[in-house]
């Protein structure tokens, strides 16, 4: 007589299949990790995804398994390195200390730990990727780096300490993306002339600079 099958031995046991999702999820993390440090380095037109592959130990055909071609890989890792600066510029701006110091230690953290990265990223969006992904970034670029500025700038509308839009200044936004638009040109002569600085003076020229970039967005160049 034949033996009934076994309750489930057919079934994909649980934890095999949380295992294989675990790997799935290590083996995206991974290509995520070495997407961010080829294209940061050499970005993102000089970088291929045979590139991205091959450091990571995987096959072409594999890698388009977790993201469709090199523009959905690009915005999946701005994605994330947009959400950890988020996540720490939103920090510095809840810091209970006077709006000038808030404001150079955004500054200071921009110049410090994301200089190149961003200036890379802020060519990239401008230049190499499409119409749809420039959007989606511009919207990610406000909600992780304009929004937590704007905050700061907000707060010291309130206290009485910046010029409201009817006195002359400008809303919160705005302020912030003045802020970013002198951070940019920082950002651009440093990746030009930062390698010529030695190690132990960057991080003092990038206090210096943030101070300066403060100063001036605050009190203007005049007498």
């Amino acid at each position: 007589m034949k033996k009934p099958a076994r309750r489930g031995a057919h079934r994909e046991q649980p934890h095999s299949a949380r295992a294989r999702e675990e790997e799935s999820e290590e083996t995206r993390r991974l290509i995520l990790q070495v997407a961010q440090q080829l294209f940061m380095e050499y970005g993102y037109r000089a970088v291929t995804t045979r590139q991205i592959a091959d450091a990571c130990g995987l096959t072409q055909p594999a890698l388009y398994h977790y993201f469709a071609d090199k523009e959905a890989l690009y915005l999946a890792m701005a994605r994330e390195e947009l959400a950890r600066l988020k996540a720490v510029l939103e920090r510095i701006a809840r810091r209970s200390e006077p709006l000038a110091e808030r404001l150079r230690r955004l500054a200071s953290y921009l110049l410090t730990t994301t200089r190149h990265d961003l200036a890379l990223m802020l060519h990239d969006i401008r230049y190499e990727l499409s119409a749809e992904v420039r959007a989606q970034l511009h919207t990610l670029f406000e909600e992780s780096l304009i929004a937590p500025i704007a905050t700061v700038f907000s707060d010291g509308l309130e206290q009485g300490l910046l010029r409201s839009p009817s006195e002359g200044g400008v809303d919160p936004k705005m302020a912030a993306y003045l802020f970013m638009s002198l951070m940019s040109r920082f950002v651009v002569w440093g990746r030009e002339t930062l390698p010529a600085v030695a190690e132990s003076r960057r991080e003092t020229l990038a206090s210096e600079q943030a101070a300066l970039l403060v100063h001036v967005l605050l009190y203007g160049l005049a007498r």
